[in-house]
């Protein structure tokens, strides 16, 4: 029944880093500095989150001039 076995115990393939070579340190920054250059994007425009709720509080604003405009 394999109610009752035991799992086996997982394998990592961590290397420590006193036995690490230098040439992983390198190959390491190199895909640092590849990953740190994919976020920069030159023309790309975001909303933030401040610019969203101003627009927000002027649509509400709005809705309730308008509601009060209607009724009177």
């Amino acid at each position: 029944m394999s109610l009752f076995q035991q799992r086996k115990p997982k394998r990592f393939n961590h290397i420590p880093r006193r036995l690490r070579t230098s040439k992983d340190e390198d190959d390491l920054k190199t895909q640092w500095e590849s990953v740190r250059g994919q976020g920069k994007h030159i023309g790309k425009r975001t909303i933030s989150l401040p610019i969203l709720l101003a627009i927000l509080g002027m649509i509400i604003a709005i809705w309730f001039i308008l509601t009060h405009y209607e009724t009177s």
